[in-house]
């Protein structure tokens, strides 16, 4: 029987039609003896030797896509070390690093007494060539956490292929753990280079406690182990912003007589000093002032100072300054809004005498 040279390259020696396979003689042998006879092909021998032979065609063609998936369904009907050989060539003619080298290993481990050893040597040399081309890189993950998952290129990976055995290029390795940041490198690797990454995984940020699961104070059952904390009624303003702010001013001496708007600006120093400064309209006066927060938070009491600077006094234009002190008042039911009441005593000197003047108003905060 004279083997057609082609199929016996691809094929690696498959001496028979099906793929009941064993190693093939040489092109010009002659069998010396009668061969015995052949037992008959089941409908799934019959398949699978149709399918292997598609795909030696295929792989003469070049058409190496469509005989890989002629062997892989070959083998699956009807298992051999020797369709290994020729899944591994398909693999290694498209680029497909990884899987040649893992099918030309297999083929090695399962071959081994079962196909010549000639063919064993050339599956090695093969191999060995394969290997020069790819790059080896290994990945790994802190803290290391169950339920981790490695990518690479955003394809899940088995975490216990290491070395990553990947084409030159550019490659995303990702780590990807449940309530935690996506861990992410780019590396470029070329042929023969072999790389160490490490991805660390970033704690996750403190998530805000649910509505309507407050602690002990409140009478909802608070974790083992878990101190119970108060709440405050309201939010907790936030400290170091700036506000812009209205109100209604007047005199407390004068009340029928005396009422006017006012604009302003509020400045936080930190947590517990406030400077600003007020238009009050009409009377065409500024009072600058600052405050000191002595109790509370979004319910507040605030200490006073006070310099009313007046540009108008009636009919006069005579300008003067007068020192002033006194209380605030402010409820924050938001961060962004706050109310506020404030009383001042004022002495403006003997021209001018004493004065008490408060306002009302509201603050938007930034």
């Amino acid at each position: 029987m004279t083997i057609d040279p082609r199929i016996v390259l691809v094929a690696l020696g498959l001496a028979t039609a099906t793929v009941e396979l064993c190693a093939a003689p040489d092109a010009d042998a002659r069998a010396p003896a009668k061969p015995a006879k052949a037992r008959p092909k089941t409908a799934k021998q019959k398949e699978a030797d149709q399918r292997f032979k598609r795909g030696v065609a295929l792989f003469n063609d070049t058409k190496y896509a469509e005989a890989l998936a002629e062997f892989e369904r070959a083998y699956e009907i009807a298992p051999h070390p020797l369709v290994l050989y020729n899944i591994a060539s398909c693999h290694r003619q498209m680029s497909h690093y990884a899987e040649a080298v893992n099918h030309y290993r297999r083929f090695l481990a399962e071959g081994k007494g079962v196909v010549p050893a000639a063919r064993l040597t050339a599956a090695q040399s093969e191999l060995d060539a394969t290997l020069l081309l790819i790059a080896r890189v290994t990945v790994t993950v802190s803290p290391a956490l169950d339920g981790t998952t490695l990518l690479l290129d955003g394809v899940p990976l088995d975490t216990s292929a290491m070395p990553l055995i990947l084409p030159p290029g550019e490659h995303r390795v990702t780590a990807r753990t449940p309530g935690r940041p996506d861990a992410e490198r780019t590396v470029r690797v070329a042929s023969g280079d072999e790389v160490a990454v490490e991805l660390v995984l970033t704690q996750p940020p403190l998530a805000r406690e649910p509505p309507g699961e407050a602690t002990g104070p409140t009478g909802a059952p608070t974790p083992m182990g878990v101190e119970a904390t108060a709440e405050p009624a309201l939010p907790r303003p936030l400290h170091r912003r700036f506000a812009l702010a209205a109100r209604f001013g007047s005199n407390l001496r004068l009340p029928r007589d005396t009422g006017t708007g006012s604009l302003g600006a509020v400045i936080g120093l930190g947590s517990r000093v406030e400077v600003g400064a007020d238009v009050v309209l009409v009377a065409w006066s500024v009072m600058p002032a600052v405050r000191v927060r002595l109790a509370g938070d979004a319910i507040s009491v605030h200490a006073v100072g006070a310099m009313p600077i007046s540009f108008k006094d009636g009919s006069t234009m005579q300008t003067f300054v007068a020192g002033a002190g006194g209380l605030g008042l402010r409820v924050q039911p938001a961060p962004s809004l706050a109310m506020r009441l404030e009383s001042y005593a004022s002495y403006a000197g003997k021209a001018h005498g004493w004065s008490f003047p408060m306002f009302l108003g509201g603050e938007l905060w930034f």
